[in-house]
């Protein structure tokens, strides 16, 4: 696979882990991700496929989601206690 993939082209999965992340992911953990919604799949006569633009867009969810615990992180407070805060302040406690 080139480089002259389109950013909408539709790519299959194990083409799409080996091309964009050279094999560090496979089909099984994009699939994971789309569980998760972070990945768009379009299936197509029931074949999973992936865009350019979805892997980006999953790139960016997942490095937001990271971004966000670790500032949660760095005040020096567990895990727990980040998620008791969040909810006091959902309700409006805090």
């Amino acid at each position: 696979m080139s480089d002259d993939v389109g950013d909408d082209e539709p790519i299959p999965l194990r083409d799409a882990a080996q091309f964009f992340f050279h094999g560090r992911l496979t089909k099984s953990a994009l699939r994971t991700e789309a569980r998760k919604g972070n990945l768009e799949i379009v299936r197509i006569a029931n074949k999973d496929f992936v865009t350019r633009n979805a892997i980006r867009r999953m790139i960016e969810s997942c490095t937001q989601k990271t971004a966000q615990q670790t500032s949660s992180n760095q005040r020096g407070i567990s895990a727990q206690e980040a998620l008791r805060l969040k909810l006091q302040r959902r309700r409006g406690e805090g």
